[in-house]
């Protein structure tokens, strides 16, 4: 029987081996520098991991058989150098003996992957400290259990779900479960950059994601912010227009999934819109001089200011935002986009054009995303009243928005944020128009 080392040409058996080379190189290059910065004699170093990476090629060109006798030799070699330490230092550097011997045999096979494999191994080794410091010190417990939540949700229930629509283009399981798990990694997002960003990036970065959730929804959470005292109206304002920013970069990206011609004639209108609310929005933040609601959602704040926002239900509100994110939130804007979705489709099934342009309006005055999403699947930019339902909807949207600001954060609040939003939606409303003719 003929084994690889006899079949392959000669070429193919140096570009194995070569590899092979490399990557045990690679490996035990990071070793060595290791070994050399602590000062101590160590079970493998440079030489050690390249001969094993080459051991690992040979044994496998050779035959499966030698190569799985190698494997067991090799991995009975690392067990020795692990219980002759003369102290618990780990088994790193053994374990990644052995699978240096495995990537070295994956070269036969797969020599690109073989090479992505020492890669990813030469930088778990490099960052030894950052990853313990990591897990040690800078991951909270709870973010460690909604991250496992959400693993687990990607990885096992999203594949089980079911996927076909169930009315029409709407009502697909699998869609609305995904759009769940998506509004949580926004959400995870969000956490994560008000922990790692300076205040007014973090309120920038946060206010963006939200908005590819909701963007109605933040209005409402910053405006309630302002109404408690809790931050400024300012500030938050700004926020809220970055928000907007989110609602028209979605837009592009959900009509450029359905229709390039829909996308060219909204391009121009959106970056025009999106370019006012940017310019205003930083104006507001970056000139606002208070920063109260950074201090009171602060993972840093002493236990004095704890005690002292316990009167006012604060506390609470700082549980809340410990998490990384929050499912019965993230459930609910799901089953309302979802709902919004099924509400413009039946009223284009019951009413035809103008069941789609009713629909538009309603749903919009709550979500602009969905609604928009259903009028461009109904035809092209020829159909003036799939035109006239865009413009409907946005302008329903933005009116919907500033009402909202209003209600719930009050007058100053939506002075902020009222007239910029009325005026970028009235320029890409106007664009948009001049664009078509």
């Amino acid at each position: 029987m003929e084994t690889l080392l006899q079949t392959l040409e000669f070429h193919e058996l140096l570009t194995i081996m070569a590899s092979a080379l490399g990557c045990g190189l690679l490996i035990g290059l990071e070793r060595q520098r290791k070994n050399n910065a602590g000062g101590e004699q160590s079970f493998a170093g440079l030489r050690s991991f390249t001969l094993c990476a080459l051991l690992g090629a040979l044994c496998f060109l050779i035959h499966l058989t030698v190569g799985l006798v190698g494997a067991v030799t090799v991995g009975l070699f690392s067990y020795y150098g692990l219980i002759k330490q003369q102290k618990d230092i780990g088994a790193t550097t053994e374990l990644a003996f052995v699978m240096t011997y495995f990537i070295g045999a994956a070269c036969v096979y797969n020599i690109a992957l073989a090479a992505s494999l020492a890669v990813v191994l030469t930088i778990i080794l490099m960052t030894k400290t950052v990853l313990h410091n990591f897990a040690g010190s800078w991951i909270k417990e709870y973010e460690l259990r909604d991250g496992l939540f959400l693993l687990a949700l990607i990885l096992i229930a999203l594949p089980m779900m079911p996927n076909g629509e169930l009315w029409g283009a709407v009502l697909n399981p699998y869609v609305i479960f995904k759009l769940l798990i998506l509004i949580l990694v926004v959400q995870s997002l969000a956490h994560i950059a008000k922990r790692l960003l300076s205040a007014n990036k973090a309120i920038i970065l946060s206010a963006i994601a939200s908005g590819f959730v909701s963007s109605t929804a933040t209005i409402a959470s910053l405006g309630m912010e302002v109404r408690a005292g809790k931050a400024s109206a300012k500030s938050n304002a700004g926020a809220g227009l970055f928000s907007c920013v989110a609602t028209l970069a979605q837009l592009l990206i959900i009509v450029l999934g359905v229709s390039f011609a829909w996308f060219k004639l909204l391009l121009l209108p959106s970056i025009m819109g999106m370019v006012i609310l940017s310019i205003v929005a930083f104006y507001l933040i970056y000139s606002s001089t208070k920063q109260s609601q950074v201090n009171e959602y602060s993972h840093h704040q002493d236990a004095q200011n704890l005690k002292d926002d316990a009167s006012n239900g604060v506390v609470e509100n700082l549980a809340k935002d410990t998490r990384m994110f929050s499912l019965k939130e993230a459930a609910i804007i799901a089953v309302t986009l979802t709902a919004i979705q099924v509400m413009v489709y039946g009223f284009t099934v019951l009413l035809g054009d103008k069941g789609l342009v009713l629909g538009t309006l309603l749903a919009s005055l709550f979500e602009i995303h969905a609604a928009i999403a259903t009028v461009v699947m109904q035809g092209d930019i020829q159909n003036i009243t799939l035109v006239y339902a865009v413009v409907i909807g946005l302008f329903a949207h933005a009116l919907s928005k500033s009402i909202n600001a209003f209600l719930t954060g009050g007058w100053k609040y939506f002075l902020y944020f009222a007239p910029t939003q009325i005026f970028h939606m009235l320029c890409v409303i106007a664009v948009l128009m001049l664009t078509l003719k």
